[in-house]
């Protein structure tokens, strides 16, 4: 008799048991009764700036290739001057306005027309090239190419903006024919009889033609 109720009361606490366990797996199995919240930073992106500049008005650059033929990128002459004598010039000007129209920042330099644009024709000798630009205080005092006969040498100019203070790098955000600002900077390309030139009868019926390289790198 005592030893039946000690044997029911040791099946009781085993079935107690066995529920606890239970009970625990089941809250504890994978977390299926846990409470959760999340959040999620979605639609990570990059996205690369724009590399462009305008050159006047309506003439774009070419993006990755130098411009050899007419299209993208080849823009008309600055300068454009037939029958010229020793009487009467004095020497000839235009301008080019230079914008940077991407949307990152950049340098910019002027080197003298390669391959084809290269300065050709006979009477390159007796001619000769100025280029300025706009800027009138330091670090750039306006001078980009001193006075030099189409035949010399032009080593490849660094350009500046014409923001308040001068700079090498040029903001983005520029408008194409605007040639002012820290986004751009007009340069003034002038042709003037060289010191012979006058003299030099030979000169009479030849020509001089050239090309002028603006590059553009982001910074």
């Amino acid at each position: 008799m005592g030893r039946s109720r000690k044997a029911r009361r040791s099946l009781r606490v085993a079935v107690v048991l066995a529920a606890v366990v239970a009970s625990t797996a089941v809250v504890g199995w994978g977390g299926l009764a846990a409470w959760n919240a999340y959040t999620e930073n979605a639609g990570n992106s990059v996205a690369a700036g724009t590399l462009n500049h305008a050159n006047g008005a309506s003439c774009v650059s070419l993006l990755g290739t130098i411009p050899t033929t007419t299209g993208t990128g080849w823009c008309a002459a600055a300068v454009t001057i037939s029958g010229v004598d020793p009487a009467n010039w004095t020497g000839t000007s235009g301008t080019i306005k230079i914008a940077n129209t991407g949307s990152l920042k950049s340098t910019f330099t002027l080197t003298m027309g390669t391959g084809g644009q290269a300065p050709t024709g006979g009477l390159c000798a007796d001619v000769t090239l100025k280029v300025t630009d706009l800027n009138t205080v330091a670090p750039d005092t306006g001078t980009v190419w001193n006075t030099t006969a189409l035949t010399g040498t032009f080593a490849s100019a660094s350009l500046y903006s014409n923001a308040a203070t001068p700079s090498l790098s040029w903001t983005g955000g520029g408008t194409a024919g605007v040639g002012t600002g820290a986004t751009a900077n007009t340069f003034t390309v002038a042709v003037a009889p060289g010191t012979n030139f006058a003299t030099d009868s030979t000169d009479a019926g030849l020509t001089c033609t050239f090309g002028l390289l603006f590059s553009q790198t982001a910074a």
